[in-house]
């Protein structure tokens, strides 16, 4: 059997590898779970104890485990389950680079291929990336929709291959998002489509200025934002609710068609890419010190008045009136500090600052968040929030009622993310047969008064009581198991929920791949 490197991750090079561990695990009361680009809470990613100390634990990384092979008459590939999507800046093997010999996304475009459901980050490996049921701003294609087979190794030791099937009952539309719960995925085989190129905008507004009714039901003018959501092929809105900003930054992307080609963007084999601009613009050729500027002001404004009490050297009681009067003064324009750090990077579009075009490959400027999630200096949490896409306006106006009675205590400092999501035929899916709005919490850690459990509870607790159901992604934080919204509730928003418990314990009797973070998340 192989042996775990200096920080306690074994680094199986095949399917044999991996049986070997799982039946020692087995034999010896293990448990084992398999790290991917770790992008999910730590709970759902590692063992129980995983503290890069030896222990009654087994955690991979499938770093070895890259192979891509291409069938060219059916236009699939097949990869092994640690393969990146694109550059992963944290992988601890070290083995994901930058130049995208080990990135999918790069060696489809290679073929002339691709897969028409690109995420905003592509750090993550395709294994975790279908565990978790994580899916790119769109309600018109679906990466589930790609998935044609899954290899794994269940908790016997056991090689299980599950084919897509017309059956919406076979098994395989359980092992498609199985949280890492069935066994270690080896292998995936995806259908793809011809490469194609995206033309597109970001537009920055003030709420009422939307090119959509954010609020409200939409006219013969101006869409719903249900219907844009569901009729805009690419989306990200990013939303900033604070009383003294009230933004809206709408992303949206297209498949390009020939009438969007023209001498400024060439035509093909001619192509002449203008890709998005990063939020973070470049400063003498990098985009590190516009980073840090962001990251530092919103820590400070997230940590107030802590900073300053650090600073003059005593508590808050020990204040003199002096100090209390310049408290008291910030506090009063500290909520006008936000809006100057967004006009800093999302500054309203107008005539001399219109609105922000871009044309480029698929596998590039639709994964626009690249660059943010390289640097871990925006210390950010997420919670994400599925709803039936005809629950749009009732979930925006809940919350917009919410965030005015609130205030700060509810926006943070941070914008909120809103995207669209295809139906999918996976048991565990949050986007379960019903094309859905999503809702992602973005939480500002550095400095933070609360936690995040506590900060996302106020949302679970508030969904509950307004009785507006919601699915949670699973690679995210999830509600506290002892809440109201715990897995006696999940269980609830999962038609298929018994059947997906029924087959967990067939593929892993001895349970070994429950840590206790799924123990109580799923009431295992």
């Amino acid at each position: 059997m192989i042996s775990p490197d200096a920080t306690g991750l074994y680094h199986p090079k095949s399917e044999q590898d991996i049986i070997d561990l799982i039946t020692y695990a087995s034999s010896n009361h293990y448990e084992v779970r398999v790290r991917g680009a770790a992008q999910s809470v730590s709970g759902a990613v590692y063992t129980d104890g995983y503290n890069n100390t030896p222990g009654n634990y087994i955690n991979m990384e499938l770093d070895q485990m890259r192979l891509v092979s291409f069938d060219v008459p059916n236009m699939q590939v097949t990869v092994g389950a640690g393969i990146n999507l694109g550059f992963d800046p944290y992988d601890p093997s070290g083995t994901s680079n930058e130049d995208n010999t080990n990135n999918l996304y790069y060696q489809l475009n290679q073929m002339g291929w691709s897969i028409p459901n690109v995420t905003n980050a592509i750090h993550q490996t395709v294994a975790g990336f279908i565990s978790t049921g994580s899916a790119a701003g769109s309600m018109q294609h679906s990466f589930d929709e790609c998935i044609v087979s899954i290899t794994l190794i269940d908790g016997t030791g056991t090689q299980q291959v599950f084919n897509k099937s017309s059956n919406p009952d076979d098994p395989f539309y359980a092992a498609g998002l199985s949280l890492g719960l069935f066994g270690v995925i080896t292998s995936v085989t995806l259908q793809c489509v011809a490469s194609f190129n995206i033309i597109g905008q970001e537009l920055v507004t003030k709420i009422a200025d939307c090119a959509f009714d954010f609020l409200g039901p939409g006219s013969s003018t101006v869409p719903s934002f249900q219907n844009y959501l569901s009729d805009t092929e690419f989306s990200r809105t990013l939303w900033w609710p604070m009383s003294t900003l009230q933004r809206v930054v709408a992303w949206q992307a297209k498949t390009m068609t020939s009438s969007d080609y023209n001498n400024n963007t060439g035509i093909p084999p001619n192509f002449t890419p203008q890709p998005y601009n990063p939020i973070f613009h470049k400063i003498l050729g990098t985009r590190r010190p516009s980073e840090i500027a962001a990251s530092s002001v919103f820590t400070m404004i997230a940590n107030w008045p802590n900073w300053l009490q650090d600073i003059l050297g005593h508590s808050a009681p020990e204040n003199t009136a002096d100090e209390q009067a310049a408290i008291l003064f910030f506090e009063k324009i500290a909520p006008y500090l936000v809006p100057l750090m967004a006009d800093m990077y999302f500054p309203i579009n107008t005539a001399l600052k219109p609105a922000q075009q871009f044309w480029d490959y698929w596998l590039d400027s639709l994964a626009m968040d690249g660059w943010e999630y390289s640097n871990n200096l925006f210390n950010l949490s997420y919670a994400e929030l599925w709803f039936p896409i005809d629950q749009t306006q009732t979930v925006v106006n809940t919350l917009n009622t919410y965030f005015t009675e609130k205030g700060y205590s509810a926006t943070g400092f941070y914008a909120f993310e809103i995207l669209a999501g295809k139906q999918s035929q996976f048991w565990l899916s949050p986007g379960y047969m019903q094309n859905s709005m999503r809702f992602n919490i973005m939480f500002w850690n550095n400095g933070a008064q609360v936690s995040p459990e506590d900060f996302y509870n106020q949302f679970w607790a508030l969904f509950k009581e307004k009785n507006i159901n919601f699915r949670p992604n699973w690679g995210k934080y999830l509600p506290l198991p002892t809440s109201t919204t715990g897995p006696s509730y999940m269980q609830g928003q999962f038609p298929k929920w018994n059947d997906f418990m029924t087959l967990r314990k067939q593929y892993d009797p001895d349970n070994i791949f429950v840590n206790t973070y799924w123990k109580n998340q799923l009431g295992i």
